[in-house]
This record gives structure tokens, C-alpha cells and sequence, in this order.
């Protein structure tokens, strides 16, 4: 007998199936003093034929470029190091009003082989370049949220718990309101007071988002997955501020400029973005 399938279920289904193996590209990012760990921010690891990165917003890496680290084992973690690129600002423009907010590290073979033990690195074909925006639930933002993740002195643990949001894009009059351009970022909806854990099929109230910035924003199309295979899913952003103008969204950069950057500056052979255009100079 044939099995109906509830299609608003069935997406629910593979959303979480893609979100979890979208966790495994996802670090929790940390600074570490006296030797005790700090929740910082949200990072994406990935793979571009041989060169190897991290993806985040600017704004958390200012000044810490020579001291984030990440988990690899229990009780260790190691400072990445490479070359780092971040966007520069305009005379008088402040980070927080910075709405391209990016930061690349480009991971030396050492940091590379650390990471390796405990991520896997996204290869490039899951990178949603020239994205276009569906107006529908189909969305998944991932990330570590610093009120959800806390160093506890006397069990000498951190437990690093992401937060999984699924979501949908603004409307398009949201991104003047926001000072944002449909070309540079993406802007999805957060009402941290009507988050459904799709888990535990409930409405709970959703974390203050600090320190999900550089985490990624995912993108699962309908689709028909067989049992044991991949669900495609495209890396389509990268979450950088929750506008305290307007509390119920994201404000996310597209992951056109990250690739931008790279393909220029590495000369690397991937897919070019119609839909920006960066002076990289």
C-alpha cells in the first residue's frame, strides 16, 4: 500500500537531515584566556579545490584575529592560523554599521590537519552562489548562541549546543528599512518569541542570537531524497547581525561576496557571481 506524504512534513523531515550535516562544516568559535574557554561567535569551514577556509563576519574577528580557537577534542582546543582577509571600512564607517561584514581565513596546512579530526570541510558545490530568493520556509540558520553555551568552571565543560532556525526570507521593502541591498545581503525573519523546535513539535522562546554572527544560513529545495542518501542543500549566506532596529529578523551577507573575494584574490576557477560585482583592490 502506498504511503501519503505530508509535504509541509516530509521538507520539515529533510531540513533536519541537511542542518545536521551542514553541523558537521560548523564550528563554535572560541577565545581562550588562562585557559579557559569563551564562547565567541559562529564559523563555516570550507573547501575550494586545494585551499582550505573559514568563513565568518567581520565583526567578530576584529581584533582577535591572533587568538580564535575551536574545539577539536575533549578538553583541547588549537588556535587557527592563516591568512586572514576582512573587508575594509569607509573613512568614518563604523563595523556596526558595516552591512558586507566578512571575514576569511585562508587555514595553514597545521590548522588544516586539526580541523580535519573534528569537521568536515564543505566543498564548494554546496555553495549557493547566484541564489535566488524564494520567498518560502525552505531556509535553515545555524549557530552558536553565546547565552546557550556557557563555560562551566566547576565541571571544566563547555557544551557547545548549535541552535537550528528554520525560516524564510524578509520582504523586499524590510531591506530599505534595514539599509541593506538585495544584491550585497539577505535578511530572514527571527521572532525569538515564536521559534518552533521541529524536534519536539513546540513553540518555545528563541535565544538572544550573539554569537551566531559567521554561522551560515542554508538553503533546501523540494526534493525527493531515497533513504541513506544526501539531501542537497546550497550554503546561500552568512548570518552577520540581528538589527536592533528591528528585532524580528537577520541581516545575512550573501555568500557571492565571500567567493567573490577568494576567486580574485586566490585566483581560484569557480563559478562567478552574477549578481555582484567587488573592487578587491
Amino acid at each position: 500500500m502506498s504511503k501519503i506524504i505530508n509535504p509541509i512534513d516530509y521538507h520539515q523531515e529533510i531540513q533536519m537531515d541537511a542542518s545536521r550535516d551542514a553541523y558537521l562544516s560548523t564550528c563554535h568559535y572560541l577565545t581562550v584566556e588562562n585557559g579557559i574557554p569563551e564562547p565567541h561567535a559562529t564559523g563555516v569551514f570550507i573547501k575550494i579545490f586545494d585551499y582550505h577556509f573559514l568563513f565568518t563576519a567581520a565583526h567578530v574577528a576584529d581584533g582577535l584575529l591572533k587568538s580564535i580557537s575551536v574545539g577539536i577534542e575533549k578538553h583541547k582546543t588549537v588556535q587557527l592560523g592563516g591568512e586572514w582577509t576582512i573587508n575594509k571600512l569607509s573613512p568614518n564607517e563604523k563595523r556596526e554599521e558595516d552591512k558586507i561584514d566578512i571575514a576569511i581565513l585562508k587555514l595553514d596546512n597545521e590548522s588544516i590537519e586539526y580541523v580535519k579530526k573534528q569537521y568536515s570541510f564543505l566543498n564548494h558545490s554546496e555553495l549557493g552562489i547566484n541564489h535566488e530568493v524564494k520567498e518560502l520556509p525552505y531556509y535553515t540558520a545555524i549557530g552558536f548562541p553565546c547565552s546557550k553555551n556557557k563555560f562551566n568552571k566547576f565541571k571544566n565543560k563547555l557544551d557547545s549546543k548549535p541552535f537550528i532556525f528554520n525560516t524564510m526570507p524578509a520582504k523586499p521593502e524590510i531591506y530599505s528599512e534595514l539599509n541593506c541591498k538585495p544584491f550585497l545581503n539577505l535578511i530572514v525573519h527571527y521572532d525569538k518569541k515564536n521559534v518552533i523546535d521541529y524536534e519536539k513539535n513546540l513553540k518555545i522562546t528563541g535565544p538572544d542570537p550573539f554569537g551566531i554572527s559567521g554561522g551560515g544560513l542554508w538553503h533546501v529545495p523540494v526534493q525527493l531524497v531515497e533513504k541513506g542518501n544526501k539531501v542537497n542543500k546550497k550554503l546561500v549566506a552568512i548570518l552577520s547581525e540581528w538589527p536592533s532596529k528591528n528585532r524580528k529578523f537577520w541581516i545575512c551577507t550573501r555568500i557571492d561576496v565571500f567567493t567573490e573575494v577568494v576567486r580574485k584574490k586566490y585566483n581560484l576557477d569557480i563559478e562567478t557571481s552574477k549578481i555582484i560585482k567587488l573592487d578587491t583592490e
